[in-house]
């Protein structure tokens, strides 16, 4: 894989898995078109063949900054499909099993506080056109 100056290689912080998956603001997701609002797509939520939710499924964010953010659900210190990240409507994330704390409203996934050391993994989020995004690996 080539890197142009200034490009970061992607980074795996959990176990890969395929992403691809469509979002419409003008339609089924439109609350995402709220500042700080946050959804959460599962295996049960495909809507085509080829949608792919990651390792644990998406969290999709609308930043401060009125930017979509989508992040797998597995908390990077555990490391399991079965433990999900949960969000809240102050721009963060919570694993319940081991405390950690992730900020989600910036586009990184930072942890705050807690035992996790890497971020969430950050999925790539294209905007298409007129309110139509894919999510992607």
């Amino acid at each position: 894989m080539g890197l142009s100056c200034g490009e970061e290689p992607y980074r795996n912080t959990i176990p890969y898995a395929r992403v691809n998956f469509m979002i419409n603001l003008n339609g089924v997701d439109h609350e995402l078109n709220n500042p700080l609002a946050f959804k959460v797509y599962t295996e049960e939520d495909r809507r085509r063949n080829d949608d792919r939710m990651g390792y644990a499924g998406l969290l999709v964010v609308t930043g401060a900054d009125g930017m979509l953010y989508a992040y797998d659900c597995c908390c990077p210190f555990e490391d399991s499909k079965d433990v999900r990240v949960e969000p809240d409507r102050n721009g963060t994330a919570r694993c319940s099993h081991c405390g950690s704390i992730f900020r989600t409203i910036f586009g990184l996934g930072t942890p705050e506080s807690g035992p996790a050391t890497e971020p969430l993994q950050i999925y790539r989020v294209i905007d298409l056109q007129n309110g139509t995004f894919q999510i992607i690996n």
